[in-house]
């Protein structure tokens, strides 16, 4: 009995043993296999957070291209500069206010170093930068040796592509500055020559920090298609040839795709990720140490084996305790598997909120099956190989909703939320994320998979959103506006629709609270060139000069709205516009009539992220309107206002008179000409000789459009000597020859 008690307890000892050592060795060779794994995983995973960055960096470049691109043609076609680009000889009363009016698009956006005017004629330089360079300089004298050679070989270089340069500056101390050259040019004799030229030079430490992010370990840069440095990387200098590296050249090896490898760069293991060529060409990499990528997964290898260890030893000393007791242990695992289970239950709704934010807002990989599997890991019912459609959603008067439920402000939202998926639920499989402030997404496909006409589906959805804002209304009284995107073929698609989706939604501002916007027709406005009306901002200059506010505002109003109808960054830049001309207005009247404006500060510009509808932006310069008119008004007397008048009167009368000038007109008021001009130019900050040019001028532009007479005829009709003068006259108000002026009109009439 004893013996067979000892043969027991030996089998049993084995038992124990071999499966303690065979259970050792399963979880060493598993994690072997696990740590290969994981390294392939890891390197991944760092590809996709590096592309995602990469990808980033690609836009901040073309960003700043479409930034310098759109001041570049402000500063082209802003009257004030006209003056340095085609005059031989601009005048110091020429040169001051365009070169403020330099000065201020210089710092309007911070990150520009300097602008140059070059006007071939003289050629001379008009300077605008932040340091000891501001000011004229000849081709010759100027300290900017790089950009004479830039403007001799124009011809190499093509408008608005940034050329990477490094150049010294200052006078005293030497100075190397590192940026990028967008060059706008425009040329003479079948571009044979030269005329003029604008460039702008952006900072290259304003892109280092975009797209090398403190958060992320590694270096990018950017290199061209030659393999030559772009951007700060290291000790390397800008423009150094990189293309004999080890680690570069299979990177121009492989001309069109993106994709990662590993190799040594400076004598450290790294992993190498870089994209395809963008439009200008360039290849954006980033290097990541391999050592900071693998640091977690080694880390993971060593207390594998160690607990291996450990079990093994464990296991030889415990194996008849634990065999006896092993109900135990199990027992407890199972409850806390079921504890888990739980948790993991109530956790899945913001696990699915935060994956769903992160991926529409390209934080999150949604690609290549992983969108099908994160859905369903997470017990989504969306379908990701139904056709989808993307809603946002914007709460309207959020400032308000805010203070009315104050620390309950999440809490109303997600009942908002159920609201809607509950709605739509009826028809559709659905989800609504909250994307902070204002804002919560609707991502819906329809149960039915029938095939509906496009107009019964938007009319469908348009319903079924209405029934949405009548239940909002109702349950929370809170009106909401909707922003409705196409239908997209897949799930994936729909996602990577929302970054339009929320461009088309700050359209709202124009339609007011509770509309209903479809992404599709917003879109269509990029396809529509916008030009700023020169014209109807000198209107407003002088209405708000001579205290005429009701009338500024209607100029004001007719200038903001054509913006409707156009991408909301040309609204942005036109509000940026206006709030400079209101700025120049402002100095300008406190330094000639030395008005007193306290209210009104130098940042004069609304924050658009707090207003919601048009009105909010109209009011805001309504009441700097009326400031200015109330303090024109208090300075402005009746003696002068009709001497004005009369003086306007004698040259709408006379404009035809050749002998028409100041003089004629002094010896009618029987004054001093000396004086009507000072003082004509001080009430209204116009020569009399320019009214009574741009009289003729305005008469002139009539008669082409209305009459076939030919434009000497209607030089010598509106008071000019000659035809010559006249050109030249036309030509610097409208921009264009009489000739070119007419045929343009009378194409634009329907």
């Amino acid at each position: 009995m004893r013996k067979r008690s000892e043969d027991s307890q030996k089998v049993f000892t084995r038992i124990l043993v071999g499966i303690i050592i065979s259970t050792v060795a399963t979880l060493l060779v598993a994690s072997v296999i696990l740590y290969a794994n994981y390294n392939r995983i890891a390197l991944r995973q760092v590809y996709r957070t590096d592309m995602d960055s990469l990808t980033q960096a690609s836009r901040e470049v073309s960003k700043m291209t479409e930034t310098a691109k759109s001041l570049s043609y402000q500063i082209y076609q802003d009257y004030t500069i006209s003056a340095l680009l085609l005059y031989s000889k601009p005048s110091i009363y020429e040169i001051t206010p365009a070169m403020e009016q330099l000065d201020n698009y210089r710092m309007s956006l911070p990150f520009i170093e300097s602008i140059y005017v070059y006007n071939s004629k003289s050629n001379e330089f008009f300077i605008s930068s932040d340091g000891v360079r501001t000011g004229q300089q000849s081709i010759s004298d100027i300290d900017d040796h790089g950009i004479t050679e830039i403007l001799r070989q124009f011809h190499d270089y093509k408008p608005f592509v940034p050329i990477p340069r490094t150049y010294q500056v200052g006078t005293t101390e030497e100075t190397e500055v590192n940026s990028y050259t967008y060059l706008c040019y425009d040329t003479i004799n079948d571009n044979a020559k030269l005329n003029y030229a604008v460039i702008v030079n952006i900072k290259d430490d304003w892109l280092s920090p975009n797209i090398n992010s403190e958060d992320q370990p590694g270096n990018t840069f950017i290199i061209n298609e030659k393999g030559q440095l772009l951007s700060d990387f290291g000790e390397r200098a800008l423009m150094k040839d990189l293309s004999n590296e080890s680690f570069i050249q299979p990177i121009m090896q492989n001309e069109a795709q993106s994709a990662f490898f590993t190799a040594e760069v400076d004598g450290e293991k790294s992993l190498i990720t870089y994209t395809s060529p963008d439009n200008l060409g360039w290849r954006y990499v980033r290097i990541t140490p391999y050592d900071l990528i693998t640091t977690d997964i080694r880390n993971m290898r060593t207390h594998t084996v160690l607990f291996c260890l450990g079990l093994l030893v464990a296991g030889v000393l415990l194996s008849y305790l634990v065999s006896r007791k092993l109900y135990h242990p199990i027992d407890k695992v199972l409850v806390r598997m079921r504890v888990m289970e739980a948790e993991r239950r109530g956790s899945l709704h913001i696990l699915r909120q935060d994956y769903l934010r992160g991926a529409l807002q390209r934080r999150e990989t949604f690609t290549g099956g992983l969108l099908a599997e994160r859905l369903k890991f997470y017990g989504s019912s969306l379908d990701v190989q139904r056709s989808s459609r993307l809603v946002l959603l914007r709460i309207d008067h959020f400032v308000d909703f805010c203070d009315t439920y104050r620390d309950e402000v999440k809490l109303v939202k997600y009942a908002m939320m159920n609201i809607c998926t509950e709605t739509i639920e009826t028809t559709h499989h659905s989800e609504a994320i909250d994307m902070g402030g204002d804002l919560i997404t609707l991502i819906f496909n329809e149960k039915d998979s029938g095939q509906h006409s496009t107009r019964t589906g938007e009319h469908k959805i348009e319903e079924l959103l209405l029934m949405l804002q009548d239940a909002v209304m109702l349950h929370l009284k809170c009106s909401i506006s909707f922003t409705i995107g196409p239908e997209e073929k897949s799930l994936e698609d729909c996602i990577a629709s929302y970054a339009r989706s929320a461009e088309a939604s700050l359209h709202r501002l124009f339609h007011g609270s509770g509309c209903l916007l479809y992404t599709s027709d917003i879109m269509a406005y990029h396809a529509k060139e916008y030009a700023f009306p020169v014209g109807k901002e000198k209107q407003l200059i002088d209405y708000l000069m001579t205290g005429k506010t009701e009338e500024a505002k209607q100029v004001y109003t007719t200038i903001v709205n054509e913006t409707a109808t156009y991408p909301f960054n040309v609204f942005q830049l036109a509000l940026s516009h206006l709030t400079m001309t209101l700025n120049h207005v402002r100095n300008t009247l406190k330094k000639n009539n030395q008005l007193t404006l306290n209210s009104i500060s130098d940042g004069t510009m609304l924050p658009l992220h707090e207003a919601e509808d048009l009105n909010e932006v109209h009011a805001h310069f309504y009441q700097l309107f009326d400031e200015l008119g109330s303090k024109v008004e208090e300075k402005r007397t009746l003696k002068h206002d009709e001497l004005i008048r009369r003086i306007n009167s004698i040259i709408e009368r006379d404009y035809a008179d050749t002998n028409l000038c100041v003089t004629s007109i002094a010896e009618e008021l029987n004054m001093s000409p000396i004086y009507i001009s000072r003082l004509y130019k001080q009430l209204t900050l116009k020569g009399l000789t320019d009214v009574i040019n741009e009289t003729r001028i305005v008469k002139a532009q009539d008669l082409l459009i209305e009459t076939e007479n030919s434009v000497a005829d209607i030089a010598e009709k509106t008071g000019f000597t000659n035809s010559s003068y006249f050109y030249r006259m036309f030509k610097k108000f409208n921009g264009v020859t009489p000739n070119d002026y007419r045929r343009k009109e009378l194409h634009s009439e329907p």
